[in-house]
């Protein structure tokens, strides 16, 4: 089995490709709003700081599939080639409204929602 190259890029489930491969052959391009929150607290903690956004609005802003990243894809063989020069060329089009940092943040509210076409925001 071919070892993954560490490319952010990467760091997802084969299921998020999966849906966008998905998506891209039904030809759904359309925004989506997709929300990151919190679930559950973990032992004696009532809440959660926010921290840590300029390094995900730096990830972001960078958020192409290098050459080995969509190799390895490739290796797969589960995506058709026509999928993978989508990806090549994919840029992050959306937008971003995130919690400020240094804020409380409590169980079930959202840290940030991510607009973008779905297929963005699937892989992100």
């Amino acid at each position: 089995m071919k070892q993954m190259p560490i490319t952010p890029e990467l760091l997802t489930d084969l299921y998020e490709f999966t849906m966008a491969a998905g998506y891209w052959r039904e030809r759904m391009f359309e925004e989506a709003v997709f929300s990151l929150f919190i679930r559950d607290y973990p032992p004696n903690r009532a809440y959660f700081v926010a921290a840590g956004l300029d390094s995900l609005l730096d990830l972001v802003e960078r958020f192409r599939f290098p050459d080995q990243a969509l190799a390895y894809l490739a290796g797969l063989g589960l995506f058709p080639d026509e999928f993978l020069n989508y990806l090549k060329v994919l840029k992050f089009t959306g937008s971003i409204r995130a919690v400020a940092e240094g804020r409380m943040v409590f169980s079930g509210e959202p840290l940030l929602e991510i607009r973008a076409p779905i297929i963005q925001g699937q892989l992100l």
